[in-house]
């Protein structure tokens, strides 16, 4: 909005400078004080996370799962590291969704071996915590208040799914939300887990 109004500004003080340039043929002089505001440059984005990058490390305060729970305690896994907030409506859409996904995946034989992990990007823990209340998970929630996650991860669409390898690298990612992006994730990690060989048992 800011952008806009500065924009609007600058378009009204031109058209005042031509019809002074019309009248009397030339323009006075603008103090800094009277000339338009330049709207301010927008921040630099961060840039999206490659594929095949080593994802980083996400901790912090655990909004649901045991406490102390991090991404890196799920290496070997093929985890779906999802970003999500609550202003964001598809996010109301892709969060059952992808605790759907998370069942059918433990059907098919694999819950030791697919985790989910979600990044709530809320600045507002108590209203992130009231909305797990109404729209409870069975996958660990880590909240991101300060934004160091998004950082690392640059995702510029919520919500953001970044589905890892079990060595932790970037295999897919899905920026906002589709109908099918639930079942391609389901899919592409059904395809890595059976790729991977079964954990040896002990004798």
């Amino acid at each position: 909005m800011r952008l806009f109004n500065g924009l609007r500004a600058g378009a009204a003080g031109t058209a005042l400078r031509l019809i002074l340039v019309l009248l009397f043929g030339t323009t006075p002089h603008l103090t800094a004080a009277e000339a338009p505001a330049t709207a301010p440059a927008a921040p630099a984005r961060t840039p999206l996370l490659a594929f095949g990058a080593q994802a980083p490390d996400i901790a912090g305060l655990v909004l649901n799962g045991a406490p102390g729970t991090k991404l890196s305690q799920y290496r070997g896994r093929v985890v779906a590291v999802d970003f999500w907030a609550t202003w964001c409506t598809p996010c109301l859409q892709s969060i059952p969704e992808l605790d759907r996904v998370r069942t059918e995946i433990a059907e098919a034989g694999f819950g030791d071996r697919f985790e989910i992990v979600s990044v709530n990007v809320d600045d507002d823990i108590p209203k992130a915590r009231r909305f797990l209340e109404k729209h409870p998970v069975g996958y660990p929630v880590i909240g991101d208040p300060i934004g160091i996650a998004m950082q690392l991860y640059g995702p510029w669409k919520l919500p953001a799914t970044f589905l890892l390898t079990p060595e932790g690298k970037v295999h897919m990612i899905w920026l906002g939300y589709a109908d099918y992006f639930p079942a391609d994730i389901k899919k592409l990690a059904l395809e890595m887990l059976r790729a991977q060989p079964p954990p040896a048992t002990s004798p």
